[in-house]
């Protein structure tokens, strides 16, 4: 198995970020993109889970995937309710958003 080079995984952050435009809700706490070899993995934290959140993350995926001219890789989304365990963040990859504490 190769690794995901920087580039790559730069590349795929700056679009994960672009997808996300105008579809983080005031619900949404936390979001993150691990880029791996085939796959990308957003992670969703949330205040509650809710149909507008799996229809925003049902957009992100779709938004993610035009953005790519050549190969598609598999796109998948996880979404936990509550704050992100800071202790484990390194695992789901990059930080793209974090909310503004109330």
């Amino acid at each position: 198995m190769k690794a995901v080079t920087l580039e790559r995984e730069n590349q795929i952050t700056a679009f994960a970020v672009q997808a996300m435009l105008g579809l983080i809700s005031a619900d949404v706490i936390a979001v993150a993109v691990r880029v791996e070899e085939e796959k990308v993995v957003l992670t969703f934290w949330a205040r509650q889970h809710s149909p507008e959140l799996e229809e925003d993350v049902d957009d992100a995926i779709f938004e993610l995937d035009a953005l790519f001219s050549e190969d598609h890789p598999l796109i998948e989304a996880t979404i936990h309710v509550g704050e992100p365990d800071m202790s484990t963040l390194r695992s789901y990859g990059r930080m793209i958003y974090r909310a503004k504490r109330p």
